[in-house]
């Protein structure tokens, strides 16, 4: 029996829409690659421009090159040697050699260091004098220490701190050993007057620790003999007037000449 016309062309057409699923899947699929070659070609190409319209791209070494260089410029030392003759001051009752050296600080302030005898004599003191304020004082110790290493020496052993009067007033001493290649037994002392911005600090050295009536007239003998300023003529002047005769010329000897001990 034959077949309806319409029936023979719906199976046809029927047949030849599933021959062609696969041929549509295999378009879509390119389609979407296609898509997504564009989009990343797209996405290159802004890229590309932004990275030129930025400047060419330099290699790590060249930006390196381009850097300049740091120069480091080492700061000027805060103190500067300065003439110390004429001298300043001196240090009464004493005959022994005494050496001198005097700095100023980039403000303004002088010191000045008078050093008699040497590290191990029976007779060493040094006391080093400053007109001014170059900087914040540190505690006793830390000066002590900083003026010992400045002389080439350590500070084995600093006892307990006390006040002795003088003629400048009081300061403070404490016993000092200060080390070398040996030791020596010295007391240390600091005096300070702000009104006048004048202090000095240093030790005294013999055989034995000196006392304080030695230590008082040591420092008894510290005198002005050079043109200072007028706040410190005015300090020295005071000094005079409280001189004490305790401190006669024979007493100041005895503080420095410290006689070596006997031989057994």
């Amino acid at each position: 029996m034959p077949r309806a016309g319409t029936a023979e062309w719906d199976e046809e057409d029927l047949a030849d829409w599933v021959d062609e699923r696969p041929a549509r899947r295999v378009r879509r699929r390119r389609a979407s690659w296609l898509r997504v070659i564009l989009m990343a070609s797209c996405s290159i190409a802004g890229l590309a421009y932004l990275a030129l319209q930025q400047g060419p791209a330099r290699r790590p070494a060249e930006r390196a090159r381009e850097v300049p260089s740091s120069v480091l410029v080492t700061p000027a030392p805060a103190w500067k040697p300065v003439p110390a003759s004429p001298a300043l001051y001196a240090l009464a009752g004493t005959s022994g050699p005494i050496a001198m050296e005097a700095r100023q600080h980039a403000n303004g302030a002088r010191e000045d260091t008078l050093v008699l005898g040497r590290f191990g004599d029976f007779r060493y003191a040094q006391v080093s004098l400053l007109q001014g304020r170059p900087e914040g004082a540190g505690s006793f110790y830390i000066d002590i220490v900083r003026r010992a290493a400045r002389a080439g020496l350590a500070v084995a052993h600093q006892g307990q701190g006390r006040t002795v009067a003088t003629k400048f007033g009081t300061l403070e001493a404490a016993p000092l050993t200060l080390a070398a290649k040996g030791e020596q037994a010295c007391q240390a002392f600091r005096f300070s007057d702000m009104d006048a911005d004048f202090s000095f600090q240093g030790w005294l050295c013999g055989s034995t620790a000196p006392d304080d009536a030695q230590l008082a007239c040591f420092i008894d003998g510290i005198t002005l003999s050079g043109a200072g300023s007028p706040s410190l003529k005015t300090v020295f002047a005071r000094t005079e007037r409280s001189r004490t005769e305790a401190c006669g010329p024979a007493a100041r000897t005895a503080s420095v000449a410290v006689k070596p001990p006997a031989r057994p």
